[in-house]
């Protein structure tokens, strides 16, 4: 028996971590179940940094699907698949599981049973699906679909992520920029100012007020802003607080449609794939729904989900239900309903919406340059503005002298 170190997620989203004594990390983990716990990953005393298994990023899990697919494609039996790739995969959660995985398939266990023990790692959607493909007998066909959602919701996250860092990265670097202006340059104007006196043009007393405020209470103002970002990420890791969030970057403005846009393109092809794939249409709406960050859009999608189950038409229920959605997809899903083409027309729906976000994110991209550059302009322009104002009336003094 070892001795396991096991992290531990509370309800309000906070983390802990419990001592158990089991034969692998992956029956640490089981135990830490079996007693109500949240369990994220699994360290053993004895040899630090030996994790069983944890979560890991979208890229490892596509990589890991890709060959996954392409080697059952290619006819290589399943066990000798997963054999091959646990002896490959970098990633030391990922090598863990599929270390447990061949273990229990060995045994007779089936490809969902074994899965499905590692919930941080494949989703209930991707546990779903790999069970509707071992089912079926097209478990290479199935896998094949969940690469291509992994690849898509990979770009649509890195598409994000490349929109967002040009304008934080100068923001930050402007926001060093006018405190160091404030707190080195502008005091030595002021010294000046104070050698010939007179009155000061408004801006400018405006202008060393600040440097004076920043200077005398730096510490003030930097425990603000880091209690300020403790309490963000405080208050994120709270349903209420997570909620709240949620809705504040939605309602950005620029940035909350693409945002919104976003999660349309992601559900769009989620729902896309899952019915493609033979999943019940509430079925696909609950692994939808569990697995979306977003609260508003989550809580929305669980409520549509509730009306179908009723009777009630699709597009009905997502009018009533998420308003957030275009009136177009949904008119959309209304047609395929009718027709009883929705999988066809979830898919031209999901083409639509992708192609949406990228236009979308092009967009800000050309708008956020310019904004930005007026912004710094008359931020730091209006700073040095402020400064050489009195010099220069003092030069027109002297000249008329």
């Amino acid at each position: 028996m070892k001795n396991f170190k096991v992290k531990v997620q509370n309800a309000d989203g906070s983390f802990d971590s419990v001592r158990i004594k089991a034969e692998t990390g992956r029956e640490a983990m089981d135990l830490a179940g079996i007693r109500g716990y949240n369990a994220v990953e699994a360290v053993t005393d004895d040899e630090k940094g030996n994790i069983s298994f944890g979560r890991i990023p979208d890229s490892e899990l596509y990589h890991f699907t890709r060959l996954f697919a392409t080697l059952t494609r290619a006819g290589i039996p399943i066990l000798e698949t997963l054999e091959l790739l646990g002896s490959r995969i970098d990633n030391r959660y990922l090598r863990s599981a599929l270390q447990g995985i061949v273990a229990d398939v060995n045994d007779g266990t089936g490809i969902r049973a074994s899965f499905g023990k590692y919930p941080l790692i494949f989703d209930k959607s991707y546990l779903q699906l790999v069970e509707v493909g071992e089912e079926s007998g097209k478990l290479p066909q199935v896998l094949e679909r969940l690469t291509g959602i992994l690849r898509k919701r990979i770009q649509l996250r890195g598409m994000i992520i490349k929109a967002l860092t040009y304008p934080v990265l100068v923001m930050v670097l402007s926001f060093v920029v006018v405190v160091a202006i404030l707190v080195k340059i502008v005091p030595r104007f002021k010294d000046i100012y104070s050698r010939f006196g007179g009155d000061l043009p408004a801006i400018t007393k405006f202008t060393l007020k600040c440097s004076d405020l920043l200077i005398n209470y730096f510490p003030v103002f930097a425990g603000f802003v880091i209690l300020f970002v403790a309490m963000i990420y405080a208050g994120k890791r709270t349903v209420v607080g997570k909620r709240l969030y949620d809705k504040l970057v939605l309602s950005l403005p620029l940035f909350g449609q693409m945002f919104h846009t976003y999660e349309i393109a992601g559900f769009s092809k989620s729902f896309s794939m899952l019915v493609h794939s033979g999943i019940t249409i509430t079925s696909s709406l609950d692994l939808i729904s569990q697995s979306i960050d977003r609260i508003p859009i989550k809580s929305a999608i669980f409520a549509a989900n509730e009306l179908i189950r009723t009777g009630r038409p699709i597009a009905e229920s997502f009018d009533s239900q998420m308003p957030w959605l275009p009136e177009l997809l949904n008119r959309m899903v209304s047609v395929g309903e009718r027709s009883g083409n929705l999988p066809e027309m979830l898919d031209h729906v999901a083409d639509f919406y992708e192609e949406e976000f990228n236009n979308k994110v092009e967009t800000l991209a050309s708008l956020i340059e310019p904004v930005l550059i007026v912004f710094l302009g008359v931020i730091i322009g209006g700073i040095v503005v402020s400064l050489y104002l009195p010099i220069f009336g003092m030069a027109r003094l002297i000249s008329q002298r």
